[in-house]
């Protein structure tokens, strides 16, 4: 594309003619000038409306549901925060373009050439002087794939752009090895404990009620070995207890068992109300002091029953 009314075609070894501008000079002014004004009022509304209004704002229009409106109020500070830095950053850019505009011009054609000598596959014949067909589908084939390529990156930027934007009330700048998301309260105390207690290279016996999948993940390297009940094996747990698993004690395990699973810390780890040993809930002190220590209430008695023994070499 041709960028220029008088642009410079001089073979190499020639002398360098001026670059007159008017089609890309035009084109670069214009876009400058509504990337400083799009900045001007982005920053201008993020920076002079307080956050707590635009917090409000999308309180009001977020669902019922508690986690809706959690969500809203966190993902409008996610999206005012990024406009704050990243609208002043973008009048800066503006204002060093307008201020060398012949400098980025004189660049930009610069570049326009570069990018058309690099992804120029023909050649043209040295007896006809000119490029056969087929080469010029090729160049012109390469160029389109290039554009495709940054339409898709610029595609996946905005959209994990805006999905960042969708987990920042949960994560915010830590991972998801310190959020544990998606799973029960329960679940994420238990697996704090055990990443407080044991050692990363703990074999860990687990005698439960409990799909043991989220613990198995995020407790890695400790491996955890745990004895499923048949009638448990292809049963889809329900939210709060709703569907009891049925599921061995350590007391039923055999002696058989115990040799085929080695292991250097045992586990009991039960919610169902009707496996729950409520004379047992306070036994582990360890657990209980954790517990009452992160939900920082001193007298809090645990609805279920986690119990960790290490088991003597």
């Amino acid at each position: 594309m041709d960028w220029s009314v008088t642009v410079n075609m001089a073979k190499p070894g020639s002398e360098t003619t001026p670059r007159k501008t008017a089609l890309g000079g035009w084109f670069l002014l214009v876009m400058n000038l509504l990337l400083a004004v799009a900045a001007l009022l982005v920053a201008a509304f993020c920076w002079v409306v307080p956050i707590e209004v635009i917090e409000q704002w999308a309180f009001d229009r977020a669902g019922e549901g508690t986690f809706d409106r959690f969500e809203a109020i966190g993902q409008a500070d996610f999206f005012v925060w990024l406009g704050r830095i990243v609208a002043p950053l973008l009048l800066w850019i503006s204002w060093n373009i307008g201020s060398h505009l012949a400098a980025w011009e004189a660049y930009g054609i610069d570049l326009i050439r570069g990018l058309a000598a690099i992804t120029r596959l023909s050649v043209e014949s040295q007896s006809t002087g000119r490029v056969s067909l087929l080469a010029s589908l090729r160049t012109y084939g390469l160029r389109g794939l290039l554009v495709a390529w940054g339409v898709l990156w610029l595609a996946h930027a905005v959209h994990g752009l805006g999905l960042r934007g969708h987990d920042w009330p949960y994560f915010r700048f830590h991972s998801g090895e310190e959020v544990l998301p998606n799973i029960s309260d329960s679940n994420r105390l238990v697996i704090r404990y055990l990443r407080e207690a044991t050692p990363s290279t703990a074999r860990i016996l687990v005698a439960s009620d409990q799909k043991l999948f989220f613990l198995s993940y995020y407790l890695r390297p400790r491996f955890l070995l745990h004895r499923m009940h048949p009638d448990s094996e292809h049963v889809i747990p329900l939210k709060d207890q709703q569907r009891k698993l049925a599921a061995f004690r350590m007391e039923d395990l055999t002696a058989e068992d115990l040799v085929q699973m080695p292991h250097d810390y045992r586990l009991e780890y039960f919610e169902h109300p009707d496996l729950v040993d409520q004379t047992q809930v306070l036994s582990d002190t360890a657990w209980v002091a954790f517990v009452r220590r992160t939900t920082k209430n001193p007298s809090l008695i645990p609805p279920y029953l986690v119990r960790l023994r290490k088991v003597d070499p």
